[in-house]
């Protein structure tokens, strides 16, 4: 009987294979364009430098840590340069050509486009952009989904692969955990248009629910052992159970704002007219009433698009505001969506305006991904070119007696980076500024100059230059050596 199933899987791979290759496809042009770039995004500057992995001690991500290690082949990392975003991109590939399996019999290349939102959508560019560990949070995203091959087949089997699958998601990145809500809400929509009965459902619901409880309260048990990772401060913090209520709905309204304020108008406007025509669809197609089939569709819709945040519901940080990858669980919510949509309209009179629209938003959101790239090209370049500039200048400054140099600031933006982002307001979260002083740009610019000095922040308006210590005086900057001390203030 097992064998049987394989081999139904294994037939549908076959009788699919030039669609699935094209996701193959779409996932490596995309995920290499972002890797050429060669861009060291945040913690990976570290990393190169250190070698150091500390996935397991800061993050309680053993699952990364111990991958890590066997891609590298050591426990000392170094940069593999295109070898770590290509596997993310076969995993990703791997991870939506799932989820079409599951969620449809009949791909079509439209299908097979739109299932690469998962991985390419714009809220988990950020997870691409790592060159260390973008494997490993793609693979959070192919556990989440994993154990919907056994959906239809094997309840105890699912049960199983559902507490192992979501153990080893939280293992790897937690910002997945919405992803197995979502798509046990997608299947039991499924199910329950097709004519099923919702004790069934609810039987499933529930053993779905059991699973992802017990997978969340054996990895809340784990991280008890990690002693270091209280030193992230209210990031890995939860609301004490009389502020949950309170938590959770500030929550809901700040993860679905932030959402809506960082997405570009377009995607609004197209993602509301897929809505519209999803309740469409399923009025059209369901073998239920029009009121059940209608209430069973924004049942859907509304709690997918809210726990697709997954456990940070219940966190006290904002953490949607904080970064763009703690929110790429909406973005799965709609790919989903659209898949259902897609699958759902086959011989229906919609069909066409479905297709467009699908096929619209598609284009949008994917070309989204090559933009990033493009201006995470001339941001680097940008910052490359100024920091050769200012180390040119302060070569004859800084010596032993110098220990320290202080700054207002650091570099410009790039132009082209400040103007793509009037379109794009998201590209503000994803594109480091070359202007902070933060870690992660001190480091890259130790790393393209050799010169190791700290730059520290201070500002002008409190502190007394003397204009006869003047030493450099350019379009970008002033640079004064007062006291031993050097001082730039970037105009």
């Amino acid at each position: 009987m097992i064998q049987k199933k394989k081999s139904a899987f294994y037939a549908w791979l076959n009788d699919n294979k030039v669609v699935l290759l094209t996701v193959f496809g779409i996932y490596q042009i995309v995920i290499l364009a972002i890797g050429i770039v060669n861009y060291p995004y945040i913690d990976d500057i570290y990393r190169q430098l250190k070698g150091s992995t500390n996935f397991a001690l800061h993050y309680s991500r053993w699952g990364s840590e111990i991958a890590s290690w066997i891609v590298q082949g050591s426990r000392h990392l170094t940069d593999m340069g295109l070898t770590t975003p290509i596997l993310t991109a076969a995993i990703l590939a791997v991870a939506s050509i799932i989820a079409l399996h599951c969620l449809t019999e009949k791909i079509t290349i439209l299908l097979a486009i739109a299932s690469t939102i998962i991985g390419l959508n714009p809220w988990f560019l950020q997870c691409i952009s790592f060159r260390f560990d973008s494997p490993y949070m793609a693979l959070s995203i192919l556990f989440s989904f994993l154990p919907f091959l056994w959906w239809k087949k094997d309840k105890y089997i699912f049960f199983g692969m559902s507490f192992i699958s979501l153990l080893l998601m939280y293992n790897t990145y937690q910002s997945s955990s919405g992803i197995y809500i979502i798509m046990v809400l997608a299947l039991s929509l499924k199910d329950l248009l097709s004519g099923k009965l919702v004790q069934n459902v609810s039987i499933q619901i529930v053993l779905s629910a059991l699973g992802y409880v017990l997978s969340t309260l054996a990895y809340v048990l784990e991280t008890t052992f990690n002693a270091h990772l209280v030193d992230r401060g209210d990031v890995v913090k939860t609301a004490s159970l009389k502020d949950l209520p309170e938590t959770v709905n500030s929550n809901i309204k700040m993860y679905l704002t932030s959402i809506y304020d960082q997405s570009s108008k377009v995607w609004i406007l197209l993602f509301s007219l897929i809505v519209c025509l999803f309740i469409l669809s399923v009025l059209l197609t369901s073998h239920k009433s029009p009121i059940k089939a209608t209430i069973y569709s924004l049942v859907y819709l509304v709690l997918a698009a809210i726990f697709s945040y997954g456990v940070y519901l219940i966190f006290i940080e904002n953490l949607a505001e904080l970064q763009p990858r703690y929110a790429y669980g909406f973005s799965i919510f709609v790919a989903i969506t659209i898949i259902l949509l897609l699958d759902n309209v086959s011989y229906l009179r919609i069909k066409v305006p479905v297709q467009i629209v699908t096929c619209l938003f598609c284009y949008y959101v994917l070309t989204f991904p090559l933009v990033y790239a493009s201006t995470l090209h001339y941001q680097f370049n940008a910052f490359e070119t100024q920091s050769v500039m200012l180390a040119t200048d302060l070569k004859e400054l800084v010596n032993s007696s110098t220990p320290t140099v202080y700054a207002n600031r650091l570099f410009k933006n790039s132009p082209i980076f400040d103007n793509t982002s009037r379109n794009y307001k998201l590209l503000q979260k994803l594109v480091p500024d070359n202007a902070s002083l933060y870690w992660p740009n001190q480091q890259l610019f130790t790393t393209i100059t050799g010169m190791k000095r700290k730059i520290m922040p201070f500002n002008p308006a409190v502190m007394s230059l003397d204009e006869q210590n003047l030493k450099v005086n350019n379009y970008y900057y002033k640079i004064y050596k007062q006291n031993n001390f050097i001082y730039i203030i970037y105009k």
